[in-house]
């Protein structure tokens, strides 16, 4: 994952990270059967991670609209070297080229729209959100809206701060 993140998944080579892990190349070809292949395993396993954190985070907080901005600031990227966020990055550039990975990338994404729709479904029972007309439709605009504002942190000019864009979130969610 390191590789990955310092580099681009491109630039590095199976060499290298088979010495980073102290084995041989093809060791780490008998586990991984591409470069890609090891791209989206790092990222399987960082999101999961986040995940585990993100839920961790939102129990610590009472409140259906406190809750939700938590969960928007822990979906954010929290930097433009965020590591979860490269991998990201890195596995939709092949998405279009791949159905595999975009099928892959859904059920990652998928995870992260069922934590969401039932976080406004407890806020819904609590009368603090009124119930969207279609909670898969409401989950898809608002992730992609949470993905569209990490690429603007993600890009190496003009960086919007990470409050700046939860505030965004939060205007759009009310």
């Amino acid at each position: 994952m390191e590789l990955i993140t310092e580099a681009g998944i491109d630039q590095v080579r199976v060499a290298e990270i088979a010495r980073r892990a102290k084995m041989s190349s093809g060791q780490v070809m008998y586990y991984f059967t591409s470069k890609e292949h090891i791209l989206l395993e790092a990222l399987a396993w960082r999101d999961h991670q986040d995940l585990v954190r993100t839920r961790a985070a939102l129990a610590k907080v009472t409140g259906a609209w406190h809750q939700l901005e938590r969960f928007v600031g822990c979906y954010l990227p929290a930097s433009p070297a965020d590591p979860s966020w490269i991998l990201w990055m890195e596995a939709w550039a092949r998405a279009p080229h791949n159905r595999q990975v975009s099928q892959f990338l859904e059920e990652l994404l998928a995870l992260w729209r069922d934590d969401l729709a039932a976080l406004v479904e407890r806020g819904v029972q609590e009368g603090a959100f009124a119930r969207p007309p279609d909670m898969d439709d409401f989950t898809l605009r608002f992730t992609a809206l949470l993905d569209g504002l990490a690429i603007l942190r993600m890009r190496q000019m003009h960086q919007p701060s990470r409050k700046r864009l939860v505030e965004l979130a939060m205007t759009t969610a009310r």
